[in-house]
């Protein structure tokens, strides 16, 4: 029941957060913030401007995108999984709306950053996706 009520709330930061970050004094605070947890041996950190604006110069970037359709329908089975139940056009335009409010926001908008690895996950499984990225990881960092 735990992990339920911690993905109803991950559910809930996730949208408001994206709104939040449209007003430029939330930004500046949170980006101090987030520049502070960097520290030795590294970070790695996820969020739609990571690479674009709170690190930017980042040693390595990805950039993950899949078709929205694929990602509503991974966000429902996982939600499922932990007994949350959401009808998929209100998954899709949830989604829909955050993706269009963080592309246009004017402070920090959602865009790739110029030296970002890209990778099209639609058709991948979670464990390709990892494989496909510890590839990167390690060529870079020469594991």
């Amino acid at each position: 029941m735990d992990y339920f009520h911690n993905l109803q709330n991950l559910e809930i930061i996730s949208n408001v957060s994206s709104q939040l970050s449209t007003y430029p004094r939330v930004r500046n605070i949170l980006l101090k913030k987030q520049r502070l947890m960097r520290c030795l041996p590294g970070l790695i950190a996820e969020g739609r401007d990571m690479g674009t604006v709170v690190f930017p110069d980042a040693i390595l970037k990805f950039f993950l995108n899949a078709n929205l359709e694929v990602r509503v329908n991974r966000r429902m089975l996982e939600l499922r999984k932990n007994a949350c139940y959401i009808d998929f056009k209100e998954l899709f335009t949830q989604m829909q709306n955050r993706d269009t409010r963080d592309q246009n926001r004017l402070i920090s908008p959602l865009c790739i950053a110029k030296n970002a690895i890209i990778l099209d996950s639609t058709y991948m499984s979670l464990s390709e996706v990892i494989k496909t990225l510890m590839k990167y990881i390690i060529e870079k960092v020469k594991i």
